[in-house]
């Protein structure tokens, strides 16, 4: 009686595992990346086909303040079709910097400031975004630089720029 169950057993996992396979295999060629040409002679044009994959998109926007501070939000949306993940080995979870006119780095938060020593991960869903708010020095007057990125580990530091006038 144990033998014929431990064989149906068997003959069932078998069966789960060729089943799972041939679903899985399926067509091997994955087109859903390629982008046919159209048929039109010299001018010939990607045709998009399947679902675009977007990015990670950061942004910098000025923040009102009501004591006259310059404040800034940076934010980065997930905009991919997976979610992302990130591992920080601190508490800073981004960092900016100023350069004047000339090009010359006048202020770089990290340089004025400790962490906390932690491994921590972040993860972001699709359509999902983090977001920090920037509170710059006080400044003498005159145009600026301001770029703001991500600091997990590895390479997506999602930085982006923008030019800034001080009163």
């Amino acid at each position: 009686m144990e033998v014929l169950i431990l064989k149906r057993s068997l003959f069932v996992m078998v069966g789960a595992f060729m089943i799972g396979l041939l679903l899985g295999c399926g067509n091997s060629m994955d087109h859903s990346n390629q982008t046919p040409q159209e048929n039109n002679g010299e001018n010939a044009k990607p045709v998009q086909t399947g679902i675009v994959a977007g990015d990670m998109q950061p942004s910098i926007i000025k923040q009102d303040s009501k004591d006259g501070r310059n404040v800034y939000k940076y934010s980065v949306k997930n905009q991919t079709e997976e979610e992302q993940s990130f591992t920080f080995s601190s508490g800073k979870k981004i960092d900016f910097e100023l350069k004047n006119e000339k090009g010359e780095v006048v202020y770089k938060d990290s340089e004025h400031k400790m962490y906390t020593q932690a491994i921590e991960e972040m993860t972001l869903k699709q359509g999902e975004e983090f977001s920090q708010k920037i509170v710059l020095p006080e400044l003498e007057s005159g145009s600026y630089t301001l770029s703001v990125w991500f600091t997990p580990q590895g390479d997506k530091h999602y930085r982006v720029s923008m030019d800034i006038i001080v009163e």
